[in-house]
């Protein structure tokens, strides 16, 4: 994959446009390091590559969260346990709303 940097993206829009469009996406870096990819599209296309691109990032999210969990200990929880952090937040968020 090409990496681009901003300075160059900036100078040069198209030629990073085309990269992505012959070699399936490029890198853009800041001082060396990744930033965003550039991943080409068509208009025919367009909507299920938004789509992908919300599902990568709702599986990352998620597989972050669990990870998170397993650090902290919270994926032994019981269900019983779940369920009464549940309600403990719920009365807290009627609480807040009620005031």
């Amino acid at each position: 994959m090409k990496l681009i940097g901003t300075k160059e993206l900036a100078a040069s829009p198209r030629k990073a446009l085309r990269q992505a469009v012959r070699d399936g996406s490029v890198v853009i870096t800041e001082n060396g390091h990744p930033r965003a990819l550039l991943t080409p599209t068509t208009d025919e296309t367009f909507l299920e590559d938004a789509r992908e691109q919300v599902r990568s990032r709702a599986r990352r999210a998620v597989s972050e969260i669990r990870a998170e969990a397993a650090r902290r200990g919270l994926d032994r929880l019981a269900m019983r346990d779940i369920d009464r952090e549940i309600a403990a937040t719920r009365k807290a968020r009627r609480a807040r709303l009620s005031r």
